[in-house]
């Protein structure tokens, strides 16, 4: 398998004339990206080149050159890129700084480098002769007429569905999109019940081939609920509630990786959105990661989680113990959802589009500063149906191999784990509260003002 090297473009060569490019040597051979001519900042589009790879490590020696006329080159900067390991398919994409070697080079320099191992054989490749299909789901709740009513929530669904379809390929059409969301208006076929939400999620994932993307955007109400199994280890099963939550109850986090990722084989993309209160694990994936940890630090292994067999990436507003937050003011725009988290991610896709194609630890990082800028206390999660280099191209549509050898229910070193001391106390808790706000009249699972429980 040949993995292709590209070389997208440099930052801070403050150098006259600022006509720079950049030049590698690899297996005896040289290869050059075009001149940028008079740009601190140089892009070299189309530099692309496919190398042999035979499994080991790469090491690459890349020098940045200034034109300085049609005869005279200068070595301006360098810098070493090596690539330990690669999985079929996966786009790894990084800044590199580099080693100045002449005065206007900043120390912030740096160039911008992307790596793929092409795939042999059925890696996300379409089993279907008119080519791979792409579906998509949005929920939008805002519980009109309810305690627990969030403004202008419902219309982010029909706003992001306008964005992914706009930007990122997705077809708006009913055969693959569709929208469910309550408010005025809103037919009984396209209200959120736990049904109808129920079925949308079947409706996404059935009859998926290897080569399909699948996407799932919730904006609503999440909250907790006991879990007896003892397998969460904060005890507690992490829910989404739908608008009929008081006479149909709520989807738990088991169900919902049943129905959404469970059925789905290898080779399929499946990526989820949940803007919502208590959504870290809301899928029950095996892999947990977030821009809060130390910096180097990898995945964790969620033992409350899942294996599954297809490539499935979950983003969430919020920590399991957190609660999300509504900016109403921001969806008064007619582009520009209103969920915190929704929009701290528009931000981040805007850069993404405008500026420079950045891997899932970038786009999670400038989540997270938009977050923190605006004080809006929750940590976005990303979670996984297996472990991939975080410097892996932010998209929608590539697929790596299933790399997990376990099926089924995760379990650390050979046992189940268990936390049913820590949990009662816990449970108790939770149910004493229910049991205080079905005397008090309110539906069960809402408190006082009519957020979702912060257990």
């Amino acid at each position: 398998m040949p993995v292709v090297i590209e070389v997208l473009m440099g930052r801070h060569f403050f150098v006259e004339p600022p006509n720079c490019y950049a030049t590698f040597t690899y297996g005896g051979q040289e290869y050059t990206t075009d001149t940028h001519h008079n740009a601190t900042n140089p892009k070299w589009p189309n530099c692309k080149y496919e190398l042999a790879y035979d499994g080991q490590p790469i090491s690459i020696d890349f020098a940045i050159m200034q034109r300085k006329s049609r005869e005279e080159r200068v070595k301006i900067a360098s810098v070493t890129v090596k690539w330990e390991h690669f999985l079929p398919g996966l786009r790894k994409v990084e800044d590199y700084l580099v080693t100045r070697l002449v005065d206007g080079v900043k120390d912030t320099a740096a160039i911008r480098a992307a790596a793929t191992l092409l795939p042999e054989g059925i890696v996300g490749a379409p089993e279907r002769p008119q080519g791979p299909r792409r579906k998509a789901l949005f929920v939008g709740i805002c519980y009109a007429g309810t305690e627990s009513y969030l403004p202008k929530c419902h219309e982010d669904a029909e706003k992001m569905k306008n964005y992914f379809c706009g930007h990122w390929g997705f077809n708006d059409t009913p055969e693959d999109t569709k929208v469910l969301m309550d408010g005025e208006g809103a037919s009984e076929s396209s209200r959120p019940t736990r049904d109808n939400i129920k079925a949308g999620m079947k409706w996404l994932v059935d009859e998926a081939v290897p080569g399909d993307s699948l996407l799932f955007f919730y904006s609503g109400h999440g909250s907790q609920q006991p879990n007896f199994n003892d397998r969460e280890k904060d005890g507690f099963d992490e829910t989404l509630v739908p608008v009929d939550v008081e006479t149909c109850g709520m989807l738990v986090d088991d169900e919902i990786n049943e129905i959404l990722v469970q059925p789905l084989p290898a080779g399929v993309r499946l990526t989820c959105f949940l803007d919502s209160c208590h959504s870290g694990s809301g899928l029950d994936l095996p892999y947990r990661w977030n821009p809060y940890m130390e910096e180097g630090a990898s995945w964790h292994l969620d033992q409350g989680g899942y294996y599954g067999d297809a490539d499935v990436i979950c983003v969430s507003a919020a920590a399991d113990d957190e609660t999300a937050k509504g900016v109403p003011a921001m969806g008064e725009r007619e582009d520009f959802p209103s969920g915190a988290f929704a929009a701290a991610w528009c931000v981040a896709c805007e850069v993404h589009e405008t500026q420079c194609k950045m891997n899932w630890k970038e786009m999670l990082g400038i989540v997270k500063e938009v977050c923190d800028d605006f004080n809006w206390s929750q940590n976005v999660q990303l979670s996984s149906s297996q472990k991939f280099d975080l410097t892996r191209e932010f998209n929608f549509h590539d697929c790596i191999p299933n790399s997990n050898d376990k099926k089924g229910a995760v379990v650390n070193d050979g046992e189940t784990p268990v936390y049913p001391s820590e949990n009662k106390l816990k449970k108790s808790a939770f149910i004493q509260h229910m049991q205080q706000m079905m005397q008090m009249g309110m539906p069960p699972g809402m408190d006082m003002g009519g957020m979702m429980m912060g257990f």
